[in-house]
């Protein structure tokens, strides 16, 4: 079938802000809907919890295809390293992060096209994600640009980018369910959003938004708390919010708990990551301009109920050119360590935050986007176990010779790096997979 299709000839160095508002200067021919055996622009990484499989956002970055199902979901075998054809379905173009349910039921996915986001059912076996009971690869049911989706459902702000989701349990009418909660970054407008979805049933899911940060692209909930912390774009501020649900899970409102500001000599900050350790009581922000890493101390007055909770600034740590994420790592050797893909280095670097040093930088020969750590158990527990961590190559070209959009083969690549301390090949780039 094919489709009428907008595309830029030319794509940015990138900063992720997706050219949609260049679309109407560009030029208009004919594609068909995009292959689902290939990358095509990957950004957002997620794995199943037992590290088999690996979930890949193609984001249709070039305008390649059409909008409403440009992008498309990869599924990654990792024993095999390679793609599984058809696996995953279309998705709605310039995806964002995709995030995993506690079970591994529901895969999660924002969209900036149409400002939607995407629930998909996830195999019991973890080998596919799909639309539906009929497990169709079109993503429109499964797409809500509302909650819910009806005339006068509240609408999801603009840019949906950030995602977190915690899942929760609730006594309602006797019976204990879970509740998946959803917090969003919006990387226009000043909005955050939380989306409460019972039993994973999103013809039962609430909304609220509350305008409390401007342009936020990153998000992430504290663990053991239903507390989200978002940092904006070129704000200089981080704010922490919680979705209050009453009896039944309905989300009714959003708390604002705190905000801060990230430096207190600039005001162009320009937040890109967040993330915890897994006690949560560090946090971690990396930012560009100035490229750094801030390592926060979570303190509070009364630590039975959390109340007077403050974060205390303990280092700021420099890093190479424009960080774009932050991952948190427990080693097989006992450190924690933080692994930060830096995008213009073309680098991930290794830091030590309790010694606040950087041990090691991984050169690379493409641009890094997003990262993750197998958590698998069996998985990264000591030298010699098996422990890889996945990082999304946004504009690898498969040629040197020939830009990244021009080839024939699909674009960009999961670069996949060596974490065991054990291994001869540690903190190397062992494959790319395309």
């Amino acid at each position: 079938m094919q489709k009428i299709a907008t595309r830029c000839g030319r794509w940015p160095a990138l900063a992720l802000g997706l050219c949609l508002a260049a679309l109407a200067s560009c030029g208009q021919y004919e594609e068909p809907l995009p292959r689902r055996d290939r990358l095509h622009f990957p950004i957002g990484l997620a794995l199943h919890p037992d590290g088999r499989f690996l979930y890949v956002v193609n984001s249709n970055f070039d305008t390649r295809y059409t909008p409403d199902q440009g992008g498309s979901l990869t599924v990654i075998d990792t024993q095999t390293q390679e793609i599984l054809p058809g696996a995953g379905p279309y998705l709605p173009s310039f995806g964002g992060n995709i995030r995993l349910n506690a079970d591994a039921s529901k895969a999660y996915i924002t969209s900036r096209h149409n400002s939607s986001i995407v629930a998909l059912d996830v195999a019991d076996d973890g080998a596919s994600a799909y639309c539906g009971v009929a497990r169709s690869a079109d993503p429109t049911t499964c797409t809500r640009t509302r909650v819910p989706e009806v005339s006068g459902g509240a609408p999801i702000p603009a840019d949906p980018y950030g995602l977190d989701v915690v899942t929760i349990e609730r006594s309602i009418g006797g019976t204990t369910r879970p509740i998946d909660v959803l917090g969003l970054a919006h990387l226009r407008g000043s909005e955050v959003t939380a989306i409460s979805i019972p039993d994973q049933e999103l013809s039962a899911a609430s909304l609220k938004n509350a305008s409390l940060i401007q342009g936020a692209g990153a998000i992430a909930h504290r663990p053991g708390t239903l507390d989200f912390y978002a940092v904006g774009r070129n704000t200089n501020a981080l704010v922490v919010f919680a979705p209050y649900l009453n009896a039944t899970g309905e989300v009714e409102a959003i708390v604002r708990r705190t905000s801060f500001a990230l430096n207190h000599t600039s005001t162009q900050v320009d937040g890109r990551g967040v993330a915890f350790n897994a006690a949560g009581d560090r946090l971690y922000v990396v930012t560009r301009s100035p490229d750094v890493l801030l390592v926060y101390q979570l303190i509070a007055e009364d630590e039975a109920t959390g109340a007077g909770l403050s974060h205390q600034l303990v280092r700021s740590i420099p890093l190479e050119d424009s960080p774009s994420n932050v991952v948190v790592h427990q080693s097989a050797d006992g450190r924690e360590l933080l692994y930060i893909p830096c995008y213009s280095a073309n680098a991930i670097q290794v830091v030590d935050p309790q010694a606040g040093v950087v041990l090691d930088t991984i050169r690379l020969d493409a641009q890094p986007a997003d990262l993750t750590i197998e958590r698998a158990p069996n998985a990264c527990r000591f030298p010699g176990d098996r422990c890889r961590a996945y990082v999304t190559l946004f504009a690898d070209s498969p040629s040197r010779y020939e830009r990244c959009e021009e080839g024939t083969s699909g674009c960009g690549a999961v670069g996949v790096i060596d974490l065991d301390p054990a291994s001869p090949r540690y903190h190397q780039l062992t494959t790319k997979i395309r």
